[in-house]
Parts: structure tokens; C-alpha cells; sequence
């Protein structure tokens, strides 16, 4: 048989049209990944996935029909942005297929425990991230709080503060994948940045100056002695500190600025 490899856009819908094209096919499948991105090699077999949001509905319904964890694996794993996770949901589909809801369970199976710690990843950056974000207010009043999180994870963020900050309105910015969702009281929806606006605060970790709520200005400069005054240099302690709140997250914390 030959072996082939099957590219898709890149969407949610795109992953689980390319993985149940996959699944129903008789050819060896060498790898399932997202065309941006991806070098095929010289003597590479590939299928272009047109995504059809069908195709991919009636694969999800089916895992949620499960009960187990095989529809929050399939979620986690496109969030988490693993390069490889389109494999590993294709064997854990297949695995599905025969053996039911206990599938998941399996976690002798090499598929199965990546796709459980993709899983634990990307909702462990989730929650820590929940509690690192800090918004700054705009002359306008407006909130913004950037941050760059190694998975794909505004979404689940954007319906923490949804709840938490629903009669605020607000915006997350995904500086990593510029990305921003907006937040006006009312509904969620995606929103377009300037690219200087975005350009700055990347490259200083900091909205401009110029944009600052005067009351923003004065909180930050509390916040930042109140950080310093409660700090016991005696019991200061590096690597505990980087446990809970690791280095790559610091550059968009008021407190650490």
C-alpha cells in the first residue's frame, strides 16, 4: 500500500475532516499536519484537505458520544498546537473504533498518553494563566491585557473573564499568535489590532505610555511598591518563584516590569 500524508488548513474543522479522511482510508498513513509550515519531503504522497465542516461535525458528535475524555482530547490537542497531535488523534480514533469509551483509558498506548498530557497542558497554562494576566487601563477606559501562552489558550481564558469581568469591557491579545478577542459586556468576538499598537507592546512588553489611563498610571506605581514592600529578601527564593510563575510569562506582569 502507499503511504501518504494528508495536509489540512490548519482549522479545528480542518484537523478532523484530514483525521476521518484518514481513518476511512486503506493507505498507510505516514502523518496528518497543517499545510502552513509544513516541508514534505521529495518522495512525499499528499492529500490536500479541503475542509468540509460536515465531515468534521459528524467525527466530533461521535467522540462526544463517547462520554470519556476522546472529545476534550481532541480539543486540547488542536490547542495545543503540537506539531504531531493530527497522528495521535488518528490512532486514538482508531483505538475508539474497537474498543468504545475504554479507549481513552488506555494509557499503555503511546498515542493515548501524549494526547493526556497535551490535554493536562494546554488546561493546566490555562488556569496558571487566569491568575498571571494583567489588564491595563486605556484612556478610553477600556481593559487590555496581553500575554503570550505557549498553547492556544485565549479562548478558554476569554471565558474565565467573561464571567469575572462581565460587566467590564475588555480585550485578551495573544501577542504570540496575534490574536485578541473583545469583550463589550455583551458577546465575545474577535478583534483587529494596530499593527504599531502590537509591534510595541511585543518589543517592550508594555502598551505605550501616551495610551495609559492616568488612574492606570498611579495603580501601576502602587502595585509595583506594594510587590517590592511585601518582599522578604531574606526568604527569597529563585527557583520556587519560577515554579508558580515562570520566567517566559514575566514580560507582560506590571510587577515584574
Amino acid at each position: 500500500m502507499d503511504s501518504i500524508i494528508y495536509l489540512h488548513d490548519g482549522s479545528f474543522e480542518g484537523l478532523l475532516h484530514a483525521v476521518a479522511s484518514a481513518v476511512k482510508s486503506p493507505q498507510d498513513v505516514q502523518g496528518i499536519y497543517a499545510e502552513k509550515g509544513f516541508s514534505p519531503q521529495i518522495f512525499d504522497a499528499l492529500i490536500h484537505i479541503q475542509t468540509d465542516s460536515q465531515q468534521a461535525l459528524r467525527l466530533f458528535e461521535y467522540l462526544k458520544k463517547l462520554k470519556g475524555t476522546a472529545a476534550r482530547f481532541a480539543v486540547n490537542g488542536f490547542l495545543s498546537d503540537d506539531h504531531d497531535v493530527g497522528m495521535h488523534l488518528y490512532w486514538m480514533v482508531r483505538e475508539c473504533l474497537v474498543r468504545g469509551p475504554k479507549a481513552t483509558q488506555l494509557y499503555t498506548h503511546d498515542s493515548i498518553r501524549y494526547l493526556d498530557k497535551l490535554s493536562r497542558n494546554v488546561s493546566f497554562e490555562a488556569h496558571r494563566l487566569t491568575g498571571l494576566i494583567r489588564f491595563r487601563i486605556l484612556e478610553d477606559g477600556l481593559q487590555y491585557g496581553p500575554f503570550e501562552p505557549d498553547c492556544n489558550v485565549i479562548g478558554l481564558c476569554a471565558l474565565h473573564f467573561k464571567q469575572r469581568l462581565k460587566n467590564q469591557r475588555w480585550i485578551l491579545h495573544d501577542i504570540r499568535r496575534n490574536h485578541a478577542l473583545y469583550w463589550d459586556g455583551y458577546s465575545l468576538q474577535p478583534i483587529a489590532l494596530d499593527e504599531n499598537f502590537t509591534r510595541h507592546v511585543r518589543h517592550y512588553g508594555e502598551i505605550p505610555e501616551s495610551r495609559l489611563n492616568e488612574v492606570e498610571r498611579h495603580y501601576q506605581e502602587l502595585w509595583k511598591s506594594f510587590h517590592t514592600a511585601i518582599a522578604n529578601t531574606d526568604r527569597k527564593n529563585l527557583n520556587l518563584q519560577r515554579q508558580f510563575m515562570p520566567r517566559r510569562y514575566w514580560k507582560y506582569l506590571v510587577e515584574m516590569g
